[in-house]
């Protein structure tokens, strides 16, 4: 078997690839595939090639078809199948900004998690929405090593602008204007207490692990922290009659830290309305009970960057309903 190297396969360590090409394969074992490279039966352009050498664009990787075998689509495929047929394709469609050749622009809903977890295996997550449309729409050949894939996260219960690079090479920009802070990062939420009109947050952010919630968080760390800059307008504050006073804040991210909204406005006793980590009990306990809102109330507003041509690209999900229950 013959496999030419293209754009969207280029620059991926030789084994790695093939673990990813075998998926489809379930009784292709890794020890399988380290045994064939290093007996040289995997070769690349005719020669023995190493687990660690990097494919280039139109190498041509050959092994034998053996390898393979045949594929067992029940054993890979029944659990995934089973989520898969929960999609509603008229409602995915609505969640939809944007989307061209190299993008796909969701308006994540609260409530999903991006990635499969222990907590939420059998749960849809935004990963298999990406998936399953790619395929729907244009995604042919099932052993394609590249995936669609987000270029950054948003946690379960945020909401908002949600980027997918639909090609390698969208993917490696897109992480790089995020690591060289190249890309505008706006949000909305509403936090307890009368927020003042602007408000510039520099304070260093260290990852620790809370053992009561047996999740990471975040804490303030002015010596060993990493650098962080949240910069928040007032967009208007109200006397709500059962949470007393409440802003509705515009948020614009100058680093990208885990928790990184949340932790800057609890540490200026502003805190994201339900946010059960740096959250007020008392507040959040009203959220639940009263008003039946069950998610810390942050929104991914609007992203914005330049495109791989350099075109302006802006992307802005509107305000959500639960939001507009506090207006």
């Amino acid at each position: 078997m013959q496999i030419t190297i293209n754009e969207n396969q280029a620059n991926q360590r030789c084994d790695r690839f093939l673990r990813k090409y075998c998926k489809p394969y379930p009784q292709v074992r890794l020890s399988d595939i380290y045994s064939r490279i290093r007996k040289g039966e995997v070769r690349l352009n005719g020669k023995r090639v190493k687990e660690e050498t990097r494919l280039s664009l139109w190498d041509i990787l050959e092994f034998s078809e053996d390898l393979l075998g045949k594929k067992d689509k029940n054993l890979m495929l029944s659990q995934k199948e089973r989520k898969l047929k929960k999609i509603d394709i008229n409602e995915l469609h609505t969640w939809i900004l944007y989307e061209d050749e190299n993008w796909l622009v969701f308006n994540k809903p609260a409530g999903i998690v991006l990635h499969p977890s222990n907590k939420h295996w059998n749960d849809l997550c935004m990963n298999d929405y990406l998936e399953w449309y790619c395929e729907k729409q244009w995604y042919t050949n099932k052993n394609q090593v590249f995936k669609p894939s987000f270029g950054y996260r948003l946690d379960k219960d945020t909401s908002g602008v949600l980027i997918a690079a639909k090609n390698y090479e969208a993917l490696q920009y897109i992480n790089r204007i995020i690591r060289e802070r190249a890309i505008s990062k706006n949000y909305l939420t509403y936090v307890t207490g009368k927020f003042p009109k602007h408000l510039m947050i520099d304070k260093a952010i260290e990852k620790t692990y809370n053992s009561k919630f047996a999740r990471a968080q975040m804490q303030l760390n002015e010596s060993d922290g990493l650098d962080s800059q949240t910069e928040c307008w007032l967009v208007k504050s109200k006397k709500h009659p059962l949470l007393w006073e409440i802003s509705l804040v515009k948020v614009k991210l100058y680093s990208g830290r885990m928790h990184q909204i949340r932790i800057h406005l609890s540490s200026e006793n502003y805190p994201v309305l339900w946010d059960l980590i740096y959250g007020k009990p008392v507040i959040n306990r009203i959220l639940n009970k009263q008003l039946h809102i069950q998610r810390q109330l942050l929104h991914c507003w609007k992203y914005q960057f330049q495109d791989l041509d350099g075109k302006m690209l802006s992307f802005e999900a509107p305000e959500p309903l639960d939001f507009e229950a506090l207006d």
